[in-house]
């Protein structure tokens, strides 16, 4: 493993949060008399609560509960998602393989009630030789040296979103990665969990925090960061910065992510 507190690698997989269509819109009027059809009685339908996020912007540690809405599209430099009959969406990280490192990813919702969505997820990512040398790296793979090995990463993990307030979402996330090359590191499990706490704060802006253990009783790294997001109409953006702290020092990752949603 390199040595973080000699070489700083920011993040390749960038992950851009996905703007929910899934918003619920106002049913259509009910037929009414002309008396009770009046200009007061159609201002006073209440205004949508801007949803809580999609999917998560920290890369293989964290997610949300939420799905896209079946033929959902969402575009973005992280992101490339598409919703399944409403229950499930597959997708890829785009940037991912221009870094030699071909992925792909889904998700399916287990439970969704008014507060509570569960979704279990995977990803399949294959870290080419040489993939770690790139400008840009995941933020697993800055802890690996693959100039001459292939290697293979696959996170499995359910994630949680509970609504504790309307202007208040926790995220909670446990994931269990397989790693398997072909060069000098074992094959092994790695275990992580992760907790975003989403701040709705205005109509078209939210911040979060996070936090997460990665390796538990094999430790590797915890992580803490902050984000911020802006969502208008199809358009968002994301920004982002992390700590991870290793025994032998620590590493930063700013992280960017913009997308549209079809």
């Amino acid at each position: 493993m390199k040595n973080p507190s000699r070489r700083v690698h920011p993040s390749l997989v960038i992950l851009g949060l996905l703007l929910s269509t899934g918003v619920s819109r106002a049913e259509p009027p009910s037929p009414q008399t002309p008396e009770a059809a009046t200009p007061a009685s159609a201002s006073a339908a209440p205004a949508e609560e801007q949803p809580p996020i999609l999917t998560s912007l920290y890369p293989l540690w964290e997610n949300t509960g939420r799905v896209l809405p079946h033929k959902g599209l969402y575009l973005g430099t992280s992101n490339a998602e598409f919703g399944l009959f409403g229950v499930a969406q597959l997708g890829v990280h785009p940037l991912s393989f221009v870094f030699r490192a071909p992925n792909i990813h889904a998700k399916l919702r287990l439970l969704a009630t008014e507060r509570l969505a569960v979704a279990a997820h995977a990803e399949v990512l294959v870290f080419l030789p040489g993939s770690g040398e790139a400008f840009t790296s995941s933020n697993y793979i800055s802890r690996l040296d693959t100039r001459d090995i292939l290697l293979t990463v696959v996170p499995v993990g359910t994630t949680a979103s509970y609504q504790v307030f309307p202007w208040l979402y926790l995220h909670g996330t446990a994931t269990v990665m397989g790693m398997f090359d072909n060069g000098p590191y074992r094959n092994r499990l790695v275990v992580g969990t992760n907790l975003v706490a989403e701040f709705l704060a205005f109509k078209h802006h939210s911040v979060r925090a996070h936090a997460s253990e990665v390796g538990f009783w094999d430790h590797d790294f915890n992580m803490l960061g902050a984000s911020y997001c802006y969502r208008r109409g199809w358009f968002e953006a994301q920004v982002g910065y992390f700590y991870r702290f290793f025994e032998d020092g620590r590493q930063t990752s700013p992280l960017l992510a913009l997308g549209i949603y079809l």
